[in-house]
Formats: C-alpha cells, structure tokens, sequence
C-alpha cells in the first residue's frame, strides 16, 4: 500500500511537468539544450531558454547585467556569459510585462531555464479553414493590460504565426479597437510551462469562432507543410483601358481559376501559383467577344537564412489560351508588315487574326536576396533585389497600330530578350477591417538609361461586402521592352504619365468566390 501510495505521488508530481512539454511542437527542454551547437571556452557559462514552438516565431529574450543589456537571442538557442548573476526578461509586450528571471551563471556550467511561463499560438482562420490576415487584440484579465495586437498570416510570402509568450492567467481576445468590456470576444486560461493552441475564426470581419484546432501540431504529429487551395470566381466587371489613341470601356463576364500551393518550413519557403482568366464582352449590341484571356504561373523558392533575410529564386510564365482575332463593322482593306519588311495584303476582310494560341509567351526568372523589410498591422512590406532576366517569345504574332476601330495595319512583334539588375516590392496594407490594399511593383534594368527600363505595376484594391462577395479595384500599369511597346499609326510609341510605352489597364469587379 505504502509503494502503490508512493508511486500515485511520484506519478502526481512529474506527470504534470511532462503533460506540459507535450503540448510543445518543440522537442523537450532538455532535448534542445543537448542539441544546441554552443561550446563552453574557459571562463564563460552558458543560459539556454528553450522554446515551445520555433525560434522564428516567439520574441527574443534579453539579458541584462547591472541594468544594462548585454545580449538578445531566439529562444531555443544559448548565449555565453561571464560568471555572475544577471536578469532576463522573456515574453510578449513591453518590457515592464515581460517574464523577469534572475539568473546565477557559474565557470562551466549551463543554466537550463525552467519554462513556468506560458504560450498561446492564435490561427486566424475563415469558414474554410484558409489562413486569412485578420488581426485582434489581447488583454489580461486582471489588471486590464493590452499586450498588443496579433493578426493572421499571409502564406504565400512565408509567414509564421506569431506565438504569444505569457505570464500564465487568464486572457481575452477582442477585435482591433474594441473594449475588453465589448461582448464580441473569447478568453482563454494559459498555465504554467503550457502550450495553448486555438483557431479564430472570422466571417465578414467578426469573430464567429473560437476552438482547438482538430489537429493540434506537436512532437506527436507533423506539421502539416504543403498545403494547397482552389478558388472559383465568376464576376460581372466595368473594363477601362487608356493610352494617347484609345480610351475603351466595355461591360464583360469572366470566369478565374485560381490555385495556390506551398510547402512551408523553418529553413525552406516554396510557393507556386496558378492563375487562369476567361471572359467575354459585349459592346452594344454586338455578340461576345473574348475580352479576358490569361494564364500565369508564377514559382519563389527561398532559403530563409533568418526571421527576415535569405536568398530567392523566382520564375513567371505568363501566356494565353486563345488566339487573338480583330473584327471590323465594315469590310476593309487590311496589311500585316512582316519583321522582314514584307507586307502581307489582306483585301475586303471583316476579321483579323493578329496572334496564335499561347502566344505572346512571357518569361521571368530571378535570383537574389530576400529581405521582411516591415512586419506589423496594418502594413507589410518585402523587398527582393538582385539578378534578373526576361524573354518575350512570339510566333506569327503582330500588333495592331494604332486605334483597333480605325486601324489598318499590324507589325509582326520579335523576341526579346533583356537581363540586367531587378527588383520586386511587395506590399499589402489593411485600412480598416473592410479595405485592404496589396501591391507588387516589378523592375528590370538592362541598362543606365531609362528608356529601357522595363517594369510592372500590379495593384489591388479590395473592399469587403460579405463572406463571399467583394468589391475589386485593379489598376495595373505596365512597361513592356522596347520592341513589344504599342506604337500609333505613324510609328510612335504611345505614352502615358509622361512615359513612352506605357500601358494602363484599370478594372472594376464585383466579385462572387467559391472555395474549394
């Protein structure tokens, strides 16, 4: 009896410690300080702070000797110290609600920190269970205290979720804004030395849920690294195209097929990308005619170095599905002018053909460094630089000259080929909790002179109505090389904004989405 009581004792006493390190997606503490690399030299000790999850995800600690700091680090790693007493302040929020330990370093010895905080990871999540950039607040209960606001991921750039390292207690979350007196909000209890993982769901920028995952990741079970999502859209949208010749507006109905696939883990980022546009329009009352024609695939690898810098490999295929065919109101008289100098005479046609399926073929690759220049709500921003290459590829394909009403002659378009220093800003901005702005500026410069250059300008407006419908302002500006620029009926090249070849395409789309 006195064994089985002695044994129900230990059980009650080391059971709970090891319950707690279960819950971790971080092996135990003693695991990582045995794996860690650092070596003790002469005279100095090691602090090793273990982590729950990943080092990229929880705040660095700091290590302050007589009030003065002397080192920051990850969790999950050691730093070396002199031999002495110091502070070190661990956890989520400022300085004055961080965890404070006091801390003995002696000669060749490591101080494994005993892990009495507490963590609490926060997946934000739609209805479909796709990780979505909402953001909240959290507060402790007791005293009221805002520890400062979290928001959701954006895969597609490799972002992890941020883990909250806190005093254990009790917690609530409310949305950006809100009282902790508001009704719409969710608490939590975090103990001792435990990991606490929960899915916050929204739906047209509430929160409407707030449970455990079904799968919880740990030790036990992997985390899950290549995920990969279908999105159907159909939309109704207002069409606008501009430069010196044209100014077209037109009503159209499209279909877009949208994939996107990443795999995600701590040193290793990839993501792939799918796009496919179809629409057709009608201009008074005249039948359809193909007005969105699109499929891009675009690849990035990146090899994270740390939190915010590793080098990237990226590639862009953009091409068509369909030819491209001109129609006119009335019969002409129209010449095709080959690269050559050849002219092809078409006489009395009512239809054109000016480019074969697949054709114009686009490519972009790029190879350089990757830099998170600013995390925080409401604005991120990336910058890639470095080198990088395209190519236009054509086959039979021509370009109009001039006005597409008026016009009577198209020139046959050559390859292109241009290398030279690039870089990529991306950025995506949230103004409020139901607009939000993402956009992606693409240079290449071949050469010192700016007539060369070559960029794209992809931007995106978005302004929520419900879960599933959304209002799209797009406005994309784009400089192709010099021998694709469009040219006007006397051989000019068209310009816009003060800049030559130029070219504008604004959209307004109502948008209807299905999430597969």
């Amino acid at each position: 009896m006195t064994f089985a009581l002695l044994c129900a004792l230990l059980l009650g006493l080391t059971l709970p410690a090891l319950a707690q390190e279960n819950t971790w997606i971080s092996p135990p503490a003693r695991v990582q300080w045995q794996r860690d690399p650092t070596r003790l030299p002469p005279g100095k000790g090691l602090l090793f702070v273990p982590a729950m999850t990943s080092s990229r995800n929880e705040p660095r600690y700091k290590v302050f000797y007589e009030d003065r700091q002397v080192v920051s680090a990850p969790t999950g790693t050691g730093v070396l110290l002199a031999p002495g007493t110091y502070q070190v302040l661990i956890g989520s929020g400022t300085e004055t609600q961080m965890i404070r330990k006091t801390v003995k370093i002696a000669e060749g010895h490591t101080a494994l920190l005993e892990v009495d905080w507490a963590g609490l990871v926060i997946n934000v999540i739609d209805e479909s269970r796709t990780a979505v950039k909402e953001s909240y607040e959290i507060f402790e209960d007791r005293y009221q205290q805002n520890y400062g606001v979290g928001f959701g991921i954006e895969e597609e750039r490799g972002e992890a979720v941020k883990t909250w390292l806190l005093q254990p207690g009790n917690y609530t979350l409310v949305q950006v804004g809100d009282n902790i007196a508001t009704t719409r909000k969710f608490s939590v209890e975090l103990s001792p030395g435990e990991l606490l993982q929960r899915n916050l769901v929204v739906k047209d920028n509430a929160f409407v849920g707030f449970h455990q995952p079904s799968i919880l990741l740990g030790r036990a079970q992997e985390t899950r690294k290549l995920k990969t999502q279908w999105i159907l859209s159909g939309s109704p949208q207002f069409t606008s195209a501009k430069n010196t010749s044209q100014d077209l507006n037109s009503v159209s109905l499209s279909v877009q097929a949208f994939n996107r696939t990443t795999y995600n883990s701590s040193r290793h980022y990839a993501t792939l990308r799918i796009i496919a546009e179809e629409g057709a329009t009608r201009e008074g009352h005249d039948s359809f005619r193909k007005s969105v024609d699109r499929l891009e695939l675009r690849a990035t690898y990146i090899r994270r170095l740390s939190r915010r810098l590793g080098p990237y490999v990226r590639g862009v295929v953009h091409t068509k599905l369909f030819t491209t065919d001109l129609r006119f109101e009335t019969p002409r008289d129209f010449y095709k002018i080959r690269a050559s100098g050849a002219v092809d005479t078409l006489a009395g046609v009512r239809e054109v053909s000016l480019d074969p399926p697949f054709y114009p073929l686009q490519l972009r690759q790029g190879v350089g460094i990757n830099s998170q220049l600013f995390r925080s709500f409401p604005l991120n921003t990336d910058l890639r630089f470095g080198w990088g290459a395209r190519q236009t590829y054509v086959s039979d394909a021509y370009q109009l000259q001039g006005d597409p009403r008026t016009a009577t002659s198209a020139t046959e378009l050559r390859q292109a080929n241009s290398t030279g220093f690039e870089a990529l800003l991306i950025t995506d901005a949230r103004l409020g909790r139901y607009i939000s702005l993402d956009s992606e500026f693409d240079i290449l410069l071949p050469q010192s002179s700016v007539a060369s250059w070559v960029f794209s300008w992809e931007n995106r407006w978005r302004i929520i109505l419900t879960s599933f419908v959304n209002v799209d302002v797009v406005m994309n500006l784009n400089r192709p090389e010099p021998s694709q620029r469009k040219k006007t009926a006397a051989g000019v090249e068209t310009s816009y904004l003060g800049l030559k070849g130029l070219e504008i395409r604004q959209q307004l789309l109502l948008r209807l989405s299905y999430i597969l």
